[in-house]
């Protein structure tokens, strides 16, 4: 039982000493998130342009 209040006193030091490390590390993921955004954004344009192009059309 000591052990594991060491464990979570320790983790909760470390959390307390890291509080501002989210304002180095925010602007980086929303960087990153925006580009994972933005390349399915051209999958999905492709594969729709890709589908109209190679489409056949139906004679009705």
């Amino acid at each position: 039982m000591l052990n594991m209040l060491a464990i979570i006193q320790l983790f909760v030091l470390n959390i307390i000493k890291f509080t501002d490390s989210w304002k180095d590390t925010l602007p980086a993921m929303l960087i990153g998130m925006i580009g994972i955004f933005l390349v399915i954004g051209v999958i999905i344009l492709f594969t729709y342009l890709l589908n109209r192009a190679t489409s056949s059309k139906k004679d009705e």
